[in-house]
């Protein structure tokens, strides 16, 4: 008897045993989820099994689920979100990592339209008076499209001082004579790929570097150090863990893939990278795809994607190449930052590798040359297997949505950008900034958000306010729904990962987000308020507030 008890007993055990271990780790229950899946747009509960979601639905099924090691989450009636994912952002790359850190001067009047030519020397002036090394300072338009000889404007303000004006959005740097010495550029550089240096009419350099010959040089005096740059990525991976951003798409400007893989490995990473190689940092073409090829060695949660190139610059500095003349400038269109032999060259090893192409492109003339590009190459049907991000997506305009559509192209858009004012400070104007957003959309063409930005612009739920309001464009504002879905499922989607992660629904990655307020109900002007109260990565807790969750 006593031996058949001890069986009984055994049994049960075994029993308990497999019951908990076959039992979800975590079930979320009485949420309103979201959960960016046309089969089932609405649930109540989630249960999450070995990182991933197993059950999906009523708060009473996905209850009885539940196992004796089972944590129940009450989201207490909140909204329930897939993961959000920050699809273009900018870290570690606005000014060189100098060692010790160099403090850039504040200068008046940012971000538009920054300060006056003669206000930034005079800063620049005064900054030399102090001892120190390296002066550096951003600029707005006002300076970046002042045409003058910088170098040697720079070279009186600040002596022997080495110097480095650069704008804020990444698309212009001033260097007086001191900082291109340390830097090792002279008379005789050679323009990069996807860039060049401004010279003046005796061929000598004047100071400005455009486009890719901005990163040139930069190791000499500021190498990556791989622990600072691990703080600045790390910083920004808690605060997006409190917004309920789970997947971020870093553009790698300014540093290699080898680089942020080093620092990304010094960290506890709470969220999946996407690091898109930077194309211009490469001698040739075909080396920006070497470069990934070569990156086996990443920490768990990244992964190496593009490479990203530039095809041109912006309408901020006037370099986005437009169909029409800027206003005031003559017949200047802006330009294209690669012949066209080069960008046929891009376009074509892209469809020999396995890796995606991701393209910043800006002015319409420029959206209309990669178009007439792509259908000279191939057909339509093998781009959109190849579904090309085109981040930004400002020069589609009403007569190209259909092309767009039928090559299969994929957009991230970036809210921000819809308030940014001329130099002049009046509204953006269509032409130059707008971008066709609901159009896109209803052309059949998916869509991303990214901030584009630094410091607390990259709040996702500010830059769902603006998508949703879009002040200058009302007309092309998503609806809440449509912001929450760019943000989840096409975050996934546009990075060809929506077959893992970006839906609340059986199979899929457990990254999901319970939001201290309602973010489709709420009133508009309160979205940016909005954080997690729990974040989960891969069924594994990233952040939660056990205050709010009591």
């Amino acid at each position: 008897m006593k031996k058949a008890a001890l069986c009984l007993v055994a049994a049960a055990l075994t029993a308990v045993c497999r019951l908990a271990l076959a039992a979800p780790e975590i079930i979320v229950v009485n949420g309103k989820v979201f959960t960016a899946d046309a089969a089932k747009p609405a649930a109540q509960a989630i249960a999450v099994e070995h990182g991933r979601i197993s059950a999906v639905g009523a708060d009473e099924d996905v209850r009885a689920l539940a196992g004796p090691a089972t944590r129940i989450v009450d989201a207490g009636g909140r909204r329930v979100v897939p993961g959000l994912t920050e699809a273009h952002v900018h870290l570690g790359s606005a000014l060189p990592m100098f060692a010790p850190p160099v403090k850039p001067i504040a200068m008046p009047g940012l971000p538009f339209p920054g300060p006056t030519p003669e206000q930034a020397l005079q800063k620049v002036h005064e900054a030399a008076q102090d001892p120190g090394d390296w002066i550096t300072a951003f600029i707005g338009p006002a300076v970046a499209r002042d045409p003058r000889n910088w170098r040697a404007a720079l070279d009186e303000a600040a002596g022997n001082r080495p110097t480095m004006l650069r704008g804020f959005w990444g698309h212009a740097l001033l260097l007086n004579s001191a900082a291109m010495a340390r830097l090792g550029i002279t008379d005789d550089v050679v323009d990069p790929l996807g860039g060049w240096w401004g010279r003046d009419d005796h061929g000598h350099l004047d100071g400005a570097a455009y486009e890719n010959a901005q990163y040139m040089g930069w190791s000499r005096v500021a190498p990556v150090v791989p622990q600072r740059l691990a703080q600045v990525l790390d910083d920004a991976a808690s605060r997006y863990t409190r917004w309920g951003v789970t997947s971020i798409h870093l553009m790698n400007n300014g540093k290699t893939v080898e680089d942020t893989a080093q620092a990304l490995s010094l960290m506890d990473l709470r969220q999946k990278w996407t690091v898109y190689a930077w194309g211009g940092d490469a001698p040739t073409i075909r080396a920006a795809w070497d470069e990934i090829a070569s990156a086996t060695r990443l920490p768990t949660r990244m992964r190496v994607d593009g490479p990203k190139w530039l095809l041109d610059g912006t309408p901020i500095e006037q370099l986005a190449f437009q169909r029409e003349p800027y206003p005031g400038r003559g017949d200047w269109r802006g330009r294209h930052n690669f012949t066209e032999a080069q960008e046929r060259d891009i376009l074509r090893t892209a469809l020999s590798r396995p890796q995606q192409l991701i393209l910043h492109v800006v002015g319409d003339g420029e959206t209309d040359r990669l178009f007439n590009l792509m259908e000279a190459i191939a057909p339509a049907a093998e781009w959109a297997k190849k579904r090309v991000r085109l981040e930004h997506g400002d020069g589609i305009r009403p007569d190209t949505l259909a092309r767009a559509a039928r090559l299969g192209v994929v957009v991230t858009i970036n809210p921000l950008h819809f308030i940014a004012p001329l130099a002049d400070g009046r509204p953006p104007r269509p032409m130059e900034t707008l971008s066709p957003v609901r159009s896109l959309l209803k052309s059949g063409i998916r869509l991303a958000i990214g901030s584009d930005a630094g410091g607390d612009e990259v709040n996702p739920f500010l830059n769902m306010m603006l998508a949703c309001t879009y002040a200058a464009n009302p007309s092309e504002a998503l609806t809440r729904e449509e912001a929450l879905m760019a943000y989840t499922a096409g975050g996934a989607y546009v990075e060809r990962q929506e077959a893992v992660r970006g839906r609340i629904a059986p199979g899929m990655a457990a990254d999901l987000a319970i939001l201290s307020q309602d973010v489709l109900e709420v009133p508009l002007k309160m979205l940016p308020a909005t954080r997690s109260v729990f974040t989960l990565v891969d069924g594994e807790v990233a952040y939660e507030d056990r205050e709010a969750l009591r």
